[in-house]
């Protein structure tokens, strides 16, 4: 299960609906409005199973536990029997009531495992850990320990392509925060010289400027400030430098590394990280609703929560039809992307000839389909296009 905002052009004044709410996203559009919605997929091909719109004021970690909780009984009463899937879920939707629910219910789990929880686990030397079979680049270390009440197989995971890309992303918040806590200090140079005019800049001023640079992750840890005060002039004065030794320390204990938790004793390290990754796979999905060519969800143009609610049956339906098209054209043997397949059955056009008055080949007008490439005629013979036309 996976959830997602989508951003709505509503006015504030709008009271019409109670779905709309301001909250955080991805988009950085805080101003405005959104919607929440959540997927139920199948791994294979991610064919929607259920779908549920909800406030875009509501974070993700307060509405996991109920929406879990109504899955097992869906499945239940379709069933007849306890659900014996495994969630898995990242760390925006673990919280310690969420887990214990799950713990009580008997659900089985793989979940992230934030830093601060398994500090001492997350740096195990990397001597001990071991290659796995099939992931190259991907290293694994694992033990059993207890969270939640419930022993669980404990594994950090260390990937150099994550350890890459993340210390691409601390390398860059460096240069940047530099940047800035040395226009800074050249700012208040300039003030002790006496060539700015206007309210002099205060300590706590300073300071918190300071801190306002160093909001990005890790960057209090690797860059060391001090804020004193000029005895001559009594300005403030700002003096920083980067700690190498806590550099390399982040890059040998934390970067490249997580930590993942699952109560599938029977599981090896494998087969808890590729149930993890399997994420990737699912926010397909999303991927495909948010896409700007076809399927798309945004622009929305409603502003009730009953066409809301409509609005997002039909997109959801749309991603329904789509990925068991997909599904039929790999079983054809066409394996091939969502947005790839969608793309190739738009440029099947439907060619209306019409031939003139006293014609004697082909007297009667017709619908045919336009000239297909290989691939796309294998497509519409998977799909039975021609019969629809037919």
């Amino acid at each position: 299960m996976i959830r997602r905002t989508f951003l709505l052009c509503l006015t504030t004044t709008n009271d019409s609906s109670v779905l709309a709410q301001r909250g955080r996203n991805k988009q950085k559009r805080h101003d405005l409005r959104q919607l929440g919605l959540s997927l139920l997929v199948t791994h294979d091909f991610q064919i929607p199973l259920f779908h549920h719109v909800y406030p875009g004021n509501i974070p993700d970690v307060s509405l996991f536990s109920q929406m879990t909780g109504e899955l097992i009984d869906r499945y239940k009463k379709i069933t007849g029997k306890k659900s014996d899937a495994t969630l898995v879920l990242d760390k925006g939707n673990v919280s310690d009531d969420a887990m214990e629910d799950l713990v009580v219910s008997g659900t089985h789990f793989v979940v992230t495992l934030s830093a601060h929880r398994c500090k001492s686990f997350l740096a195990t030397p990397l001597e001990k850990f071991q290659p796995l079979e099939g992931m190259p680049g991907t290293l694994s270390f694992d033990t059993t320990q207890t969270h939640w009440g419930k022993s669980c197989r404990t594994v950090v995971v260390y990937t150099e392509s994550l350890f890459t890309q993340q210390l691409q992303g601390v390398t860059h918040n460096l240069v940047k925060c530099q940047k800035k806590l040395l226009d800074l200090g050249k700012g208040l140079e300039r003030w002790r010289q006496g060539k700015c005019r206007g309210k002099k800049p205060t300590f706590n001023a300073v300071r918190k400027s300071v801190n306002n640079i160093l909001l990005a992750q890790f960057m209090k840890e690797l860059i060391a400030t001090q804020v004193t005060q000029d005895k001559k002039t009594g300005l403030p004065c700002l003096l920083y430098h980067v700690d190498h030794e806590a550099l390399q320390r982040l890059s040998r204990e934390r970067l490249g590394r997580t930590v993942l938790a699952s109560d599938c004793l029977d599981w090896n390290a494998r087969q808890v990280v590729e149930a993890y990754r399997s994420l990737c796979v699912v926010e397909d999905a999303f991927k495909s609703m948010k896409n700007t060519d076809f399927l798309r969800w945004q622009p929305s143009y409603h502003w009730t929560d009953q066409k809301l609610r409509v609005h997002a049956l039909y997109c959801v339906l749309a991603l329904l039809i789509s990925s068991l098209a997909r599904k039929v054209a790999y079983q054809a043997g066409v394996e091939i992307t969502l947005l790839a397949l969608l793309k190739e059955l738009s440029k099947i056009r439907e060619v209306a000839i019409v031939y003139p008055p006293g014609t004697l080949a082909h007297r009667k007008d017709h619908i045919t389909l336009s000239r297909m490439s290989p691939r796309q005629k294998k497509l519409s013979d998977a799909l039975e296009i021609a019969n629809i036309i037919g």
